[in-house]
């Protein structure tokens, strides 16, 4: 006989009615009343099937617990054997039972009775279960309609917006705005983002719009919603991504994506939603012709990126929607260095395929939330949002190193610069225009003090800009009424002391600056494209005169300085060979003086606007060698007949030991390479005596003779050999 006890029955009792659903319900009561009654198996048949089997192993024999349910007394069980059985109903339904078997013996009356009972109230309790789970599906099903009928309400009013919007020809941006901010809002705070597509065999996409602080989803979504034409939707690790596509006049457009994280299940109703949103993009470029016409009027056609108009128009919108006055709004603006060089050496196709490279570059340089965009000609800028003026300035360091890098053009490759002012705005009634001519100002400043720099405005730079265009516009009267002259260095040979040769030097004295250095006034001829036309007549004039000196000094040799805009010009070559035969004066007695920096700028287009020139005879000279970052495979490489070395060489009184080490290895270097040399800047007889110890071939300096006036020059040639 079993023995069983009414705490038993009554945690049988509380854990079946406690249950949340049928199968936790029917495993509890199973478990429980086949350990009641030392059997060795139980399971529930109901509905046909087997439920929480228990006991039998890998192997249940669902044929025999239906034989059990319908009246057999034995139940046989694999590897086990016969049981004794019994079927305990769950309540009217016909084969439903509560079913236990054991070996040992048959189950008595009182045994027999407990589980009929224990079969009924687990048949009461699962049919309790069941309608309390119909109940809240009911419940739940009635809390979603509801939902369901709010947010088509939310929908419907966010699409007629958008459509009076439309009807009402509003900016384009300020509809798909309207239309991302929508279309987030009605999904739960999701990210969502247009993008279109650009003309040309690519058909980059571009961010036309977006609304959402989460993460956006890749372009490939986007691609995915064109390529099929519907509704694409995918999992990811943190929710689901849907792409619906846009069309305008038929053709795909480009894509509204949206990220919803957080949420399970197929997004049947959202990507309905998208869809409807993705439909009013298409309405609003539809009427507003054609995306490339949108783009036409916003953005540059070179570059895909935004034009000066919609990057003013974009600054007066962060401006206006800033939180406090104090909130940072940086703008850069950058000029490209030696771009027009470039443009007018290898042509204007070569010149977009840079800007095109560059702008690729200054958009890997910000964050995706900043805007960059092309001014116009070789000028940039970026909108950087939040940023203050030390984050601003890392940014501004980060575009030049970028822009430092070689490109690849035309299988050249081209070195270029760039030159970045910053302007930070924090006034409340800060105006757009003003605060990207502030940058504009600073960046002037920035080229003057040399190339790749980054500055920060400051106020009196105004005074500075304006004295800047004020210098412009005197040096181009300079040039038209004859206000340069020239003079005249001596290069010495230092093994006579006689001169080999002249170094033509300008000069200006301006009618209202006085006297201005070369050192301002040169940089400021570059940037404005007058250089070609100061170099030219330089040229021009030294050749003529020294023509005239020759007549009675035959061996006398002019050295020029060029340029780097002037070595790119397609004609530069010509335009030496017409001065010089316009003068009278052979090629060979004509020195070209070039910095390093010039020809490491670019180095191809350097070394064969330079073939050119040797190959008519010209001599050319790298001037303040030793201060650039030529190479020697490089230098052997280059047609250069001399080389200068630098005044920061030898600029101390006495020359250290370290100074003389230096000297004598490109002293060293040039004999190898079979070049002459020549010592700039000596200014005492201590360090003429060094370098003539050195070896060194030729000097110039204040100690040997200082820049002399034409009428003086004559002179100094027939007058006695300095002192060497």
């Amino acid at each position: 006989m079993v023995s069983w006890s009414t705490h038993q029955l009554t945690e049988y009792f509380t854990a079946v009615n406690a249950a949340e659903d049928e199968v936790s319900a029917i495993a509890d009561a199973v478990e429980r009343a086949t350990e009641m009654v030392e059997a060795e198996v139980g399971a529930v048949v109901r509905e046909g099937q087997v439920f929480g089997a228990y006991g039998f192993g890998p192997i249940i024999p669902t044929t025999a617990l239906h034989e059990v349910a319908a009246g057999q007394p034995m139940l046989a069980v694999p590897y086990v054997g016969e049981l004794h059985a019994v079927s305990n109903p769950l309540g009217a339904e016909s084969g439903d039972a509560l079913i236990v078997a054991r070996l040992a013996e048959p189950f008595d009356p009182a045994e027999r009775q407990m589980l009929r009972g224990m079969g009924q109230v687990l048949g009461l309790a699962l049919r309790s279960i069941r309608v309390l789970a119909a109940e809240r599906h009911l419940r739940a099903e009635k809390e979603r309609q509801a939902t369901t009928a709010q947010t088509r309400q939310r929908l419907v009013e966010s699409l007629l917006t958008i459509q009076r919007a439309i009807s009402a020809r509003r900016p384009l941006p300020e509809i798909l705005d309207a239309v991302t901010s929508g279309a987030a809002d009605l999904l739960g705070g999701a990210t969502v983002t247009l993008m279109l597509a650009e003309g040309g065999a690519d058909r980059r996409l571009t961010v036309a719009s977006t609304c959402g602080d989460g993460e956006s989803p890749p372009e490939s979504l986007a691609r995915a919603a064109m390529a099929g034409g519907t509704v694409v939707v995918r999992p990811d690790r943190n929710g689901w991504m849907i792409g619906a596509p846009v069309r305008v006049t038929g053709e795909m457009a480009g894509s509204l994506v949206a990220h919803l994280p957080g949420v399970a299940g197929q997004q049947t109703e959202q990507r309905d939603q998208l869809a409807a949103f993705a439909q009013q993009v298409s309405l609003a470029l539809t009427d507003a012709r054609t995306v490339e016409a949108v783009r036409e009027a916003h953005h540059d056609p070179i570059t895909g990126l935004p034009n000066r108009a919609l990057f003013l128009k974009i600054l007066n919108r962060v401006l206006a929607s800033r939180g406090t006055d104090s909130d940072p709004t940086s703008v850069l603006f950058i000029d490209l260095d030696r771009f027009k060089a470039v443009n007018d050496s290898l042509g204007h196709d070569a010149g977009d395929q840079l800007l095109a490279l560059v702008a690729r570059r200054l958009r890997g340089c910000v964050r995706a939330s900043d805007t960059t965009a092309r001014l116009g000609g070789d000028e940039f800028a970026a909108l950087l949002h939040d940023s203050p003026a030390e984050s601003a300035e890392v940014v501004g360091e980060r575009v030049v190193a970028a822009i430092k890098e070689p490109f690849r053009i035309a299988g050249r490759e081209i070195f270029i610069g760039a030159s970045v002012g910053i302007a930070i705005s924090r006034e409340a009634e800060e105006k757009s225009e003003e605060l990207l001519n502030n940058a504009d100002v600073a960046m002037y400043r920035a080229k003057k003090d040399g190339p790749g720099r980054v500055l920060l405005y400051q106020p009196y730079m105004h005074a500075e800009a304006l004295d800047h265009l004020s210098l412009r516009g005197d040096l181009q009267r300079a040039l038209r009424e004859g206000e340069f002259r020239l003079q005249y260095q001596p290069l010495i040979r230092l093994a006579d002391g006689r001169p080999a040769g002249v170094e033509a030097l300008i000069r200006w004295h301006s009618p209202t600056r006085g006297f201005v250095s070369p050192v301002d006034f040169v940089p400021i001829a570059e940037e404005f494209g007058l250089i070609a036309d100061i170099g030219q007549w330089v040229l021009e004039t030294s050749a003529v005169q020294v023509a005239k000196w020759r007549r009675d000094f035959p061996d006398l040799g002019l050295n020029v300085n060029v340029s780097g805009h002037q070595l790119m010009h397609p004609r530069f070559a010509d335009n030496v060979m017409r001065a010089l035969a316009v003068a009278g004066l052979p090629s060979s007695a004509v020195t070209l003086e070039l910095t390093e920096s010039v020809l490491m700028s670019e180095p191809d287009l350097g070394k064969s606007a330079l073939n050119l020139l040797r190959g008519l005879g010209v001599q050319l000279s790298i001037d303040d060698f030793g201060t650039g970052y030529s190479s020697l495979a490089y230098l052997r490489e280059l047609p250069v007949d001399e080389l200068k070395i630098d005044r920061a060489f030898i600029a101390r009184a006495e020359l250290t030991g370290e100074d003389l080490a230096l000297v004598r290895t490109i002293v060293e270097l040039a004999q190898i390479l079979g070049l002459r040399v020549v010592a700039e800047g000596i200014e005492n007889a201590a360090q003429l005596a060094a370098l003539r110890g050195l070896g060194c071939g030729y000097g110039q300096g204040y100690h040997l003779c200082p820049p002399t006036d034409v009428d003086a020059v004559p002179e100094r040639l027939s007058g006695a050999p300095v002192n060497v």
